[in-house]
């Protein structure tokens, strides 16, 4: 059951992001998914940095690892922050709406960007391990 809490508290906090951020955004940059394409980047960002701090044996045993903080902070918190289904449907409205440019765009950035910072975010965490 304390699973279950830790997930659905992170997903509560992760839904509340990720619908602030992607109204700021769509405020900001009317006609392009941007805030889609924000709460992805930053969630691969920080799963790469949890999922190298989760899988580093000089911290195993940290807090950080602790099952509950993983099951919140990753799959509660990370999960309803990214959303694979509203790309895709963000992309297929801008294909109907014959958007071609921006659904390339769409595409490539989030595939690209997304795959960079989960590359990012666990180098980070490897570099700083090592120092």
């Amino acid at each position: 059951m304390s699973q279950l809490l830790a997930v659905g508290l992170g997903g509560f906090f992760g839904a509340i992001a990720r619908y602030s951020i992607t109204e700021f955004m769509s405020r900001k940059y009317p006609g392009f998914p941007a805030g889609t394409f924000v709460v992805n980047a930053t969630g691969c960002l920080l799963i790469g940095i949890l999922m190298a701090i989760v899988s580093h044996k000089q911290i195993h045993s940290s807090v950080w690892v602790h099952k509950h903080v993983s099951l919140f902070l990753i799959t509660g918190m990370l999960g309803s922050l990214t959303t694979f289904s509203t790309f895709g449907h963000e992309t297929v409205s801008l294909l109907r709406n014959a958007e071609m440019h921006h659904a390339l765009i769409n595409i490539a950035g989030n595939l690209l960007v997304g795959l960079f910072a989960v590359w990012l975010g666990w180098s980070l965490v490897m570099l700083w391990i090592q120092k």
